[in-house]
């Protein structure tokens, strides 16, 4: 029976290529280095009216917005680092509680290994390791597509080739996503570098067991086991959360090459001979009777070329001329600076951020908050997919886990509030969760100190510089405490101490 879609000799290569996996020689490494390679990096390269194309319309140019996104973060520092400081600020710090046990499940034993299980399988997964990663990737693209990979010492999320994932349904597991099986044709590709799920698919693509389904070759995947993580839910479309920036992106480059003209302009000068006239009795020029010969003038104005610098040119000429200066230092001194404001401003992230500007405590600690509310919704992403995969793990007793909003600006914060609250009995887990310790390793280290009585050991408490012998007053207030005017006077105060 013709496949669809598929000839015989692409057919007949595809049963070869799924018959030859026993033969590891087959596969080349660099196809397979490339194919990898693929996976997140383009090598592509856009100008700006190309860009302007795109983002005007990006229902049409999902593909060459993600290449563009990536292009961007590897030429344009000020992208990467905004890439890279919206990827971190969430801490992934966490905690696991039970759903449907009571206080005399919690002392049974299986209670207790189910939750050891679970705890396992969180900690191979590594949420602090593995979650920023995927953020970085989802800031440039918009979703990322992966399938669950588990072994013994590890919970991998292998990443997949987002060009051939198509999202095809919303689930309350959320995005689900279709895979392109022609992915498997590709010279390079090795599915056993895949899960073993994908064999099984890979030969009933290969039986076309649904050969009256025009896209056959489209495999549903089951979205516990293959998750999408998507910034923007709300519409199947893929559209990068910063492509409001990527013009701005593109514009500090060109502001880089208008700032390297204006300095080689602003070095340039220009050398004018004039050729004197003879005059007739009443001392008036004659037309066109120069007192030195065209082969005279041009001798010695190449004599003098010879002898300037470079960045001067001399020519010679009979007519009246201005000094010609290409120095444009009336122009604005800071062209980069320019496209930076811009860039920042359009972000709304404080510029602060990155040393580019003087501290401003209030408008900074304001510039914050906006910065991890822009992110803090992905939380709620990463504990769908943890708590629907911890369903398959634990028959009897079911387990959670929650990302409190800490984010690695309000974790000092977070700290102080959950310390208040623990001292009128509530949760000391969320304590722990702020400092960034797992509350695991919490109860692990304390019944350490105990046990070599480390606090009889260390009766005096420390002491903090402000008490010290030749130091006085109290400690320092952070610049959000002091506000504009404070961080001003402190500044002064610093450069009169110096």
């Amino acid at each position: 029976m013709q496949i669809k879609g598929m000839d015989d000799f692409a057919l007949h290569f595809a049963k070869d290529l799924l018959s030859s996996y026993s033969n590891p020689s087959l596969f080349n490494p660099i196809w397979q280095n490339e194919i990898l390679k693929n996976l997140n990096m383009s090598p592509n390269t856009f100008d700006r009216d190309k860009i302007e194309q795109m983002i005007a319309d990006p229902k049409s140019n999902e593909d060459a917005l993600k290449d563009l996104g990536q292009y961007l973060k590897n030429v344009i520092m000020q992208f990467n680092r905004l890439v890279d400081l919206y990827a971190k600020i969430l801490t992934f710090d966490s905690y696991i509680v039970p759903t449907n046990a009571d206080e005399e499940d919690y002392k049974t034993n299986k209670f207790k290994k189910a939750r050891k299980d679970v705890k396992s399988w969180v900690d191979k997964l590594n949420p602090k390791s593995t979650f920023p990663k995927i953020m970085s990737g989802v800031l440039l693209e918009d979703a990322k597509f992966y399938y669950v990979r588990e072994s013994e010492d590890s919970v991998t999320l292998q990443e997949m080739p987002s060009k051939y994932c198509k999202i095809v349904r919303n689930t309350e597991h959320g995005h689900q996503y279709a895979f392109n099986m022609f992915y498997f044709l590709q010279a390079g590709v090795d599915i056993r570098d895949f899960h073993p799920d994908f064999i099984e698919y890979l030969e009933n693509f290969l039986e076309n067991k649904k050969s009256t389904d025009t896209y056959f070759y489209w495999q549903r995947l089951d979205p516990i086991k293959a998750p999408v993580f998507k910034f923007d839910e709300t519409h199947a479309g893929l559209t990068p959360p910063l492509l409001g920036l990527f013009l701005d992106s593109a514009e500090i480059a060109n502001y880089k090459k208008l700032l390297k003209t204006k300095t080689q302009l602003d070095v340039i000068k220009l050398l004018v001979n004039e050729i004197p006239m003879h005059s007739d009795s009443k001392g008036a020029q004659t037309k066109n009777n120069f007192a030195i010969d065209p082969g005279t003038a041009a001798q010695f104005t190449a004599q003098m070329q010879a002898s300037l610098p470079d960045g001067y040119k001399a020519m010679t000429t009979p007519l009246k001329v201005h000094a010609v200066d290409f120095n444009q230092s009336q122009s604005r001194d800071n062209i980069v600076g320019y496209g930076q404001d811009n860039f920042y401003g359009s972000a709304g992230t404080s510029p602060v951020l990155f040393g580019e500007k003087n501290v401003n405590g209030t408008g900074l600690e304001a510039s914050k908050i906006v910065d991890e509310s822009y992110v803090i919704h992905m939380y709620r992403q990463f504990e769908r997919f943890i708590n629907a995969y911890l369903k398959t793990k634990s028959s009897r007793y079911r387990f959670k886990i929650h990302f409190p909003d800490i984010t690695i600006f309000n974790r000092e914060r977070k700290l102080d509030q959950y310390l208040k609250a623990a001292q009128s009995g509530y949760s000391k887990t969320l304590i722990s969760v702020a400092l960034g310790i797992d509350p695991d390793d919490m109860i692990s280290l304390l019944m350490y100190e105990n046990s070599i009585d480390m606090i009889n050991k260390y009766l005096l408490p420390l002491q903090s510089s402000h008490v010290q012998t030749g130091e006085g007053g109290r400690p320092e207030m952070d610049a959000k405490d002091l506000g504009d005017a404070g961080v001003k006077t402190r500044d002064l105060q610093s450069n009169e101490n110096r």
